[in-house]
Formats: structure tokens, C-alpha cells, sequence
């Protein structure tokens, strides 16, 4: 038969209490401190090996001399355990998990003190969830936007030739040589040979386009860059940076012609079949940017309506994923580390509001999913499942241990997608067709 835990008296005073926490001070008597202690002197006396004696068999004395530290250690954690639950039962509050223990003040004869912080989920009155303004604006493709978007293509499938005029301009690719200086100071570590730069990009540089521009093969330029404080790059951050460049060759962009050579090219029968398969693209890629503006109107929606407090300890930890994935980003662009660390710094400030966002929500969605009985059956899995074999023919011993190691991650996405379909057939929508637009050029 199991024995009951005895109960500790104690004294518990509320130092702060909000929506999702409280704080409370803990202090346990010293006479009800001395009973856990000799208790606890006890249970080391049974199990300790001392020279000359055998176990369970030591003087009292000895074991408080020899084990006092790993005694009071036991006291706290007992103590700790059978109040903080009871403390907590007082005044009502179910925790979401074991509370944060601080200020512990203990001493062998004295009384035992200490406080902790206790989280809870929040209690609120979902609301607003049906019936969702939603504005659905539909681009349709229009000759105009399919004739840009196979210019687009051409461009990506330009080549590079000898420029015929033989001068930079605005849309030139010039290859250059060139050194770096600090006022007279070379930088040996700011060098290039055989650079590409292309004058078109956004991305390049404004003093070389500026300098570049006009220029001759064989031609030394010079080409002054400020740097801003915060530039990643030490050597060049706060500085005025002379680039002594000479232009080695000038190309020029050659697109290739629009018709069935070029549509053979690319994969497709004649140019009528490539025409039809890129308006189907830039459909398929305007259907997934209405259905991400839709959801961010039901987030936001959402989010604007329902507003309660919520664990501080859920959004910090949010916040820390959201700083990781900037953090995963940077170091694959190849942004310094001391860089990195910097930025992610300021991002625990920056991120702190699409934390809490994103923890609100997440309440938000599993109250309407709970609510409404939502739920992802085994024939939505297997459904699923058959989904992803019909997509990878031959393949379905694969398809099942990939199902077997993902099964909670396709659960959560069937979920997500459940959830959001009750959302969009219960949200008021209102449609707009409209002429895809131009990009600017």
C-alpha cells in the first residue's frame, strides 16, 4: 500500500500576481525545518559506508559531520516539492509546469525561505471568429503581364557577348581588376582580379556604376565607396575606400529570340506550349500569394480581436526560435560572425512583439479547433499518404517511412490546413478581379 507524502506547514504571502503569473513567498518554520532535517539525517544514516562501520550502521554524529551539505541540499528539495504545489492549490492557480525557484535562504537551525514564480495558459472568451472581413483581390493574367513574364525569362537565359559599341553603360557587364585604398593605405585584403560587375544590379555598387560609366576597355578609373559604421566588414566600415579600377572587357547582354528554338530550349513543344505553360506558372504563383494575403487578413484579424495576456516564458522562448532562424539566414549569406551576434542582440528587442503575436495566436487557433471538434482522422492521413504516393510513382516504400518519421509534422500541417479551411468557408470574402500588374522595369 502506498504511503500518503506527509504535508509541510508553511506560510506563503503573494508578492505579485497577473493574468498568466504569480509570485509567491515561501517560509517554512525553523522547528517544521529541523523535523526534515533530522529526516533527512535518517535516510544518509541507512545508506552511508563509513570506514570502520557497516552501512546503516554509523553514529548519528558522524553522518552530520560528514554529510551536512548533501542533508540541507535534501531539506530544500523536499521542502520545495511539498509546498510549492500547496501554494500554489491556496490560491487557486494550476501552473503550466514547474515554477521557477529563486531566493532560497537555508541554514541548519534557521527557518527555510523562498520564492517562486509560477505561469499559467490563459483563460479568455474566443471571439470574432466567424463571419471575417476578408477583401480577395484576383489578378488575372492579362497578353501585357504574359509578355513580361517571358521577357523575364529571356533575361535569365541571356548571354554574355563583346559589347559592339565598346563603351560602359548603364546595363554593362565589365570585367575589372581592381585595389582598394584607405586615404594612401593599400588593403591588400580588398583585391580583385577578373571581377564581374553588373552596372543593371541594384545590388552593385553606386560609385562604380558612377565611375565606370562611359568608360573604355583599358581605361583606370577611380571609384570612391562610403562605407556605413555598421558595415559588416571591419577593414572598410566607417571609411571612404578609393578602388583603383581598369576596365580588362565590356559585355553586353543578348537575349534570344522568342520562338520555337527558344521554347525547345526551355523544355516545351513550339512557343504557343511555352506560352501556355508559363501563364500557368505565374496562375499557380498568383493562387499561392491571394491564399498567403487571405491568411494574413484572418491572422490579423484574429490577433486584432483577441487580446489577452500571455506566458512571458512561451514568448521568450518564441523569440529565441525567431533570432536562431535570423541567425541560420545570415550565416548562410555569409555575414561575419561578431556580425551576426550584433544583430541578433538587437533582435531580442525587435523580435519581442512577433513573439507574443505569434504565442496569442497560437491559443487563438487551437481554442477555435478545439471549439469547433476539429480533428485530423486516420482517413485524413491515409488520404494523405496516397497524396504523396500518386506524386512519387515507383517510390512508396519511401512514401511509408517518410510517413512512419514525419507523422506528427503532416498531422500538424493536416491540422493547420483544417483549421484555416473552417476559418475561410465561415469568413465573409469579397472578391475583386483585377488586370494583373506590370513590373517596373
Amino acid at each position: 500500500m502506498q504511503q500518503e507524502s506527509k504535508k509541510i506547514d508553511f506560510k506563503s504571502t503573494v508578492v505579485d500576481k497577473k493574468a498568466c503569473s504569480i509570485t509567491l513567498d515561501i517560509e517554512v518554520s525553523p522547528e517544521t525545518a529541523q523535523n526534515e532535517v533530522n529526516a533527512a539525517f535518517e535516510s544518509l544514516q541507512r545508506q552511508a559506508r563509513l570506514d570502520g562501520f557497516r552501512q546503516g550502521k554509523a553514529p548519528i554524529n558522524m553522518v552530520k559531520e560528514k554529510f551536512s551539505h548533501e542533508a540541507k541540499d535534501k531539506v530544500v528539495e523536499n521542502i520545495i516539492k511539498g509546498t510549492v504545489f500547496d501554494a500554489l492549490s491556496k490560491e487557486k492557480f494550476l501552473p503550466m509546469e514547474f515554477p521557477a525557484i529563486e531566493n532560497v535562504e537555508f541554514e541548519i537551525g534557521q527557518a527555510l525561505k523562498y520564492r517562486f514564480t509560477a505561469e499559467c495558459h490563459p483563460s479568455f472568451d474566443i471571439k470574432d471568429y466567424k463571419g471575417i472581413p476578408i477583401k480577395k483581390e484576383i489578378f488575372k493574367v492579362t497578353d501585357a503581364s504574359l509578355n513580361q513574364s517571358l521577357d523575364a525569362l529571356r533575361e535569365r537565359n541571356a548571354k554574355l557577348v563583346p559589347s559592339e559599341k565598346g563603351i560602359v553603360g548603364g546595363g554593362s557587364f565589365v570585367c575589372v581588376d581592381y585595389e582598394a585604398f584607405d586615404k594612401d593605405i593599400a588593403l591588400p585584403d580588398v583585391t580583385a582580379k577578373n571581377h564581374m560587375l553588373d552596372l543593371g544590379s541594384e545590388n552593385t555598387v553606386k560609385g562604380f556604376k558612377e565611375a565606370l560609366k562611359g568608360a573604355k576597355t583599358g581605361d583606370e578609373k577611380d571609384a570612391k565607396i562610403e562605407y556605413p559604421a555598421d558595415y559588416p566588414n571591419k577593414a572598410l566600415a566607417g571609411k571612404t575606400i578609393t578602388f583603383k579600377t581598369k576596365v580588362l572587357e565590356i559585355k553586353e547582354k543578348e537575349l534570344p529570340a522568342l520562338n520555337d528554338d527558344f521554347a525547345k530550349d526551355m523544355g516545351t513543344e513550339n512557343l504557343e506550349d511555352l506560352k501556355s505553360k508559363v501563364k500557368e506558372a505565374v496562375e499557380s504563383e498568383e493562387k499561392r500569394r491571394q491564399d498567403m494575403e487571405v491568411e494574413k487578413q484572418v491572422v490579423e484579424y484574429l490577433v486584432d480581436k483577441n487580446k489577452f495576456d500571455v506566458p512571458r516564458s512561451l514568448v521568450a522562448h518564441q523569440r529565441e526560435k525567431l533570432i536562431e532562424r535570423m541567425k541560420e539566414y545570415m550565416q548562410k549569406q555569409g555575414a561575419p560572425k561578431d556580425y551576426i551576434e550584433k544583430q541578433a542582440e538587437l533582435g531580442r528587442e525587435k523580435f519581442k512583439e512577433e513573439a507574443e503575436k505569434n504565442v496569442r495566436l497560437s491559443y487563438i487557433l487551437n481554442t477555435i479547433y478545439s471549439n469547433e471538434k476539429l480533428e485530423v482522422t486516420d482517413h485524413d492521413l491515409e488520404e494523405e499518404k496516397n497524396k504523396m504516393k500518386a506524386s512519387n510513382s515507383g517510390r512508396d516504400e519511401a512514401v511509408e517511412k517518410y510517413f512512419a518519421e514525419h507523422k506528427a509534422n503532416i498531422s500538424l500541417s493536416l491540422k493547420e490546413t483544417k483549421l484555416f479551411k473552417f476559418l475561410l468557408d465561415n469568413a465573409n470574402i469579397k472578391e475583386e478581379v483585377k488586370d494583373m500588374p506590370l513590373k517596373d522595369k
